[in-house]
């Protein structure tokens, strides 16, 4: 019993941090956050995306650019602005920050604990690999993975191609 109280009132928490950051960014209605955190100013997610879990990073400036129907996986930090290695302790106000606008296409899949650094681009339909890294742009229609993430082949556009048309048409 108690087991399932918990787990009502963790759905309860999940559901109202959803509201105040759709409050708070550009945040679409369809698009559906599991037990995110969201720093920063400039976040957007667009329609019928899924963010399982993780941590976005979006610091005073940059952006996070979040497109449509794109699966985000458990565990996954999108870092726009972090710590600068030169001085990465001490007051917020004196130190510099390492920042850069990341931006995720449309129908992309990112997997589990994937880690996406400061000013990278992945393009539409892309597929990001578990336990990755991404420090570099990934091109549009891309498998990558790894540490740091490369590309590891291309898709076949023709077999995306009903995908490419769903998202398209319902964005």
């Amino acid at each position: 019993m108690l087991g399932k109280l918990a787990l009502y009132m963790e759905g309860l928490a999940d559901r109202a941090r959803a509201k105040k950051y759709r409050g708070r960014y550009n945040i679409h209605e369809n698009a559906a956050l599991g037990k995110l955190h969201i720093t920063g100013m400039n976040v957007s997610i667009g329609k019928g995306t899924y963010y399982n879990s993780g941590y976005i990073s979006a610091g005073k400036s940059p952006k996070v650019t979040i497109g449509a129907w794109s699966a985000i996986g458990y565990n996954v930090s999108i870092v726009a602005s972090t710590h600068d290695v030169n001085f990465p302790t001490g007051p917020e106000e004196l130190r510099p920050m390492h920042s850069g606008d990341v931006s995720i296409g449309d129908g992309v899949w990112i997997g589990n604990n994937v880690v996406i650094l400061p000013g990278c681009k992945i393009g539409n339909f892309s597929v990001i690999g578990a336990n990755s890294v991404v420090n570099a742009d990934v091109p549009d229609f891309a498998i990558c993975a790894g540490i740091p993430a490369r590309v590891i082949r291309g898709k076949d556009k023709a077999e995306c191609a009903a995908h490419v048309k769903f998202v398209t048409e319902n964005k």
